[in-house]
């Protein structure tokens, strides 16, 4: 049994059982929600420079943020919402950069809604989630050319 295991005294998930103790914060989160913070096996933030540029990946990995976020209560990296965005821009896709721009928007809105603001660090005043917020006025007004042509 691993250390939150037996700390909350629950039964082992299948993923402590296929791996050792955790050491790692990221390893006890995978063990926590069975590996939901988990892309093809490995930690999100292992991703972030290695395949920054694979946005199939990034997309994979913001699925994972939020999924742990809803399992954990943690709020989500913004890290893979703004590659998806800028990705995605590369593309001329602004369809998708607005619908990842808004779903990281909405996801870290619903936690300061349920969790008292004052009582966390506030990811809202970081400057990746301001970078996020400012792309998404251009983005649409982008969508809107692409639309108009």
């Amino acid at each position: 049994m691993g250390f939150l295991s037996r700390l909350f005294g629950r039964e082992t998930t299948d993923f402590e059982q296929k791996n050792s103790s955790p050491e790692t914060s990221g390893e006890l989160i995978a063990e926590q929600t069975n590996g939901a913070n988990l892309v093809d096996g490995k930690q999100t933030l292992e991703y972030a420079e290695e395949k920054k540029h694979d946005i199939e990946c990034m997309k994979d990995c913001c699925a994972a943020e939020l999924k742990t976020m809803k399992l954990t209560g943690l709020v989500p990296a913004p890290y893979y919402f703004e590659r998806v965005a800028i990705l995605s821009r590369k593309n001329k896709d602004y369809k998708q950069e607005i619908e990842y721009c808004t779903s990281y928007i909405d996801a870290v809105e619903d936690y300061y809604t349920k969790n008292d603001a004052e009582k966390v660090a506030d990811v809202r005043k970081g400057p990746r989630y301001q970078a996020i917020v400012k792309r998404l006025p251009k983005a649409k007004e982008l969508l809107e050319k692409q639309k108009a042509t």
